[in-house]
């Protein structure tokens, strides 16, 4: 059961690290300092991404388990 877990988690470390290497890429092909407001939507596109996988995997492992854990206790 563990070993599942870290399984889910690495590839969730692995997709996060792939939104920031992606949004490192871009911003080098486009001109930070000219187009600042295009730094912003990217920066907040990303942080969006990431969080949106962070919140599926809390609540597809975490709280799944949890709320099981806690109906088999009562």
């Amino acid at each position: 059961m563990g070993d599942f877990f870290m399984k889910e988690f690495i590839v969730l470390i692995g997709e996060i690290f792939f939104i920031s290497c992606l949004q490192t890429l871009i911003e080098v092909f486009m001109n930070i300092h000219e187009k600042s407001y295009q730094s912003k939507i990217l920066n907040i596109a990303c942080f969006c991404g990431s969080l949106y996988l962070l919140l599926q995997y809390v609540f597809d492992n975490i709280i799944k388990d949890l709320v099981s854990f806690i109906n088999f206790s009562l």
